[in-house]
């Protein structure tokens, strides 16, 4: 479901740290809810939080450098992970997201939280999310 690879203490599989759905949900979860430019009205996500995610692995660099199923890239600073608490969604308003509705998993930060200037956010907000790349540039 997803690789995170780089620059990380924590690996399961060939330099690299391999989660699937089970592994994900046995993380802390973080729930909120917030509206997107992509969901009607506000909407509930509940996942890992990134900070989570990222302790879990040991993440040592500054950038992720993050892959979707459908070729978008994107490279998120660390720091959004404490900064701004995105989250790695696997569940839209108490579903498990499939990829026709964004998912399997996405990147979701709680816009209504944030100041002004969103749209910085909406482009790192990466759905069908596959691959996480922790690199230090």
């Amino acid at each position: 479901m997803l690789t995170i690879s780089g620059q990380i203490g924590h690996t399961n599989a060939d330099d690299a740290a391999q989660f699937d759905y089970d592994m994900l949900a046995a993380l802390p979860v973080t729930l909120f809810t917030t509206s997107t430019p992509w969901t009607d009205g506000p909407t509930e996500f509940a996942g890992v939080a990134l900070a989570d995610l990222l302790d879990a692995v040991a993440a040592q660099g500054n950038v992720l450098h993050s892959e979707a199923d459908n070729g978008y890239i994107v490279d998120i600073p660390v720091s959004d992970a404490t900064e701004t608490h995105p989250v790695l969604a696997y569940m839209r308003d108490g579903k498990r997201m499939s990829v026709r509705d964004k998912g399997p998993l996405w990147i979701i930060y709680p816009f209504d939280d944030l100041p002004r200037g969103q749209e910085l956010y909406f482009n790192r907000s990466i759905w069908q999310l596959r691959t996480i790349e922790v690199r230090t540039e």
